[in-house]
């Protein structure tokens, strides 16, 4: 099979603990790489929202995993994502610095707020710099992922993206999690031509993984959005089920899917195909 993640804090990680990328403890491996004949993985570089020198720690950060990749496998395509919009403090320009790194995404806010707009947790709304910013992610064709927003951010946000997603979020109709979004909030997004990233942390998901996975797909494509799925893993970024924690389980994942009844062409669209049309067009 093949797998194209939107999301993962393998290279936060990596970076703190000095760790090899082959043979380590973590849920993203090069060891990984055996289980798929394409496997495109989005490495994220997290910001906190209080971080100091953030653009600093964003090179470093960026800089280290790119090292790590210098003798990838060749069915391995890595994309670069930064998870906190305080990566530009109050600086437009930097965007222009990200973009010549290769960053492929900027997810808004984390949890908190920023110069941007608020996360979950906060009840700040978009900013006037939080819109220069989104204007300027459309110019650079560089993603604006809404996962983490509130819903006032969330809203005010997608208004003005024209690359929109939602790079790990699950729907709250399943699981009644603020970090969640609403069936609403995916199909707008949609009709913008973005792109929902599935996650596999236990508390987004509320039950069984499995099971739960199953049952975000089946509630997304009962509203036609099948052309729209895709996988965000979260994986290193947060404690997942034994089932379900590394990125050599996922084939079990969709043998578990296959089972209950999706078929082969939607599991391909889902685990891989939807999220490569959408990277394709930045």
């Amino acid at each position: 099979m093949n797998l194209l993640d939107l999301h993962c804090d393998t290279a936060l990680e990596l970076y703190k603990r000095n760790l090899p990328f082959k043979n380590n403890v973590l849920s993203v491996t090069l060891n990984s790489s055996d289980c798929f004949h394409k496997w495109v993985q989005t490495f994220a570089i997290w910001i906190n929202d209080n971080a100091e020198n953030p653009f600093v720690l964003y090179k470093n950060i960026l800089n280290h995993i790119k090292n790590k990749l210098r003798n990838k496998p060749l069915n391995l395509t890595p994309i670069f994502a930064v998870e906190g919009g305080w990566v530009l403090e109050n600086d437009i320009d930097r965007l222009e610095i990200i973009k010549k790194d290769g960053i492929k995404m900027l997810t808004l806010t984390w949890n908190g707020e920023n110069p941007i707009g608020g996360g979950c947790k906060s009840d700040k709304g978009l900013t006037d710099f939080g819109r220069e910013v989104i204007k300027k992610l459309n110019t650079l064709k560089i993603a604006t992922d809404l996962s983490h927003l509130n819903t006032k951010t969330f809203f005010k946000a997608l208004e003005i993206a024209d690359f929109p997603l939602a790079s790990h979020s699950n729907c709250f109709e399943i699981c009644q999690h603020p970090r969640n979004l609403s069936l609403e909030q995916f199909k707008l997004i949609t009709e913008k031509g973005g792109i929902i990233g599935l996650t596999f942390y236990p508390p987004f998901l509320g039950g069984d993984v499995f099971e739960k996975i199953y049952q975000n797909i089946f509630v997304l494509c009962d509203k036609n959005l099948e052309n729209h799925i895709a996988i965000g893993t979260d994986f290193d970024g947060a404690q997942m089920d034994k089932k379900l924690q590394k990125t050599s389980d996922v084939p079990y994942l969709y043998h578990y899917l296959e089972k209950r009844g999706l078929k082969k062409t939607l599991l391909d669209k889902i685990f891989f195909e939807n999220g490569y049309k959408f990277i394709a067009k930045l």
